[in-house]
């Protein structure tokens, strides 16, 4: 580990910050000149780190990191959907299981009601016979 330490200063002691980057020489090698239409041309060598390299690479990340928000973001959505509609079917089964139970209920007092009619019915023609 500490000649990890001491062998780092060493290896980075040939580098150089420069306006485009991190290179093995202090100032840019950059040749400029105009071609035969006038257009501005420059030709540099190339660094070991360049930073639009660098720029790149963080936008693309972003890039990655903002299509994977969408991409949860849309998953989330069909998710809330896909439980709304299933909260919209119970809603629907308990309307329906409720209209049932007070069917059966008012059938089941109106069969109460003819039971009870038949019977005085019943009792009735009972008396009326044994008169």
């Amino acid at each position: 580990m500490r000649a990890f330490i001491f062998a780092l200063p060493l290896v980075f002691s040939a580098c150089y910050l420069n306006e485009r980057g991190i290179s093995s020489t202090y100032y840019n090698d950059c040749k400029a000149y105009y071609d035969a239409a006038g257009v501005y041309h420059e030709g540099c060598e190339p660094n070991i780190i360049e930073f639009s390299d660098a720029k790149k690479l963080v936008n693309a990340k972003k890039t990655a990191a903002q299509q994977e928000l969408e991409r949860a973001n849309q998953e989330r959505e069909k998710d809330e959907a896909a439980i709304d509609k299933l909260e919209e079917d119970f809603e629907k089964e308990e309307e329906q299981a409720r209209k049932r139970a007070t069917r059966a209920a008012k059938e089941a007092t109106r069969d109460g009601e003819l039971a009870n009619k038949k019977e005085e019915q019943d009792n009735q023609e009972t008396k009326d016979f044994g008169e």
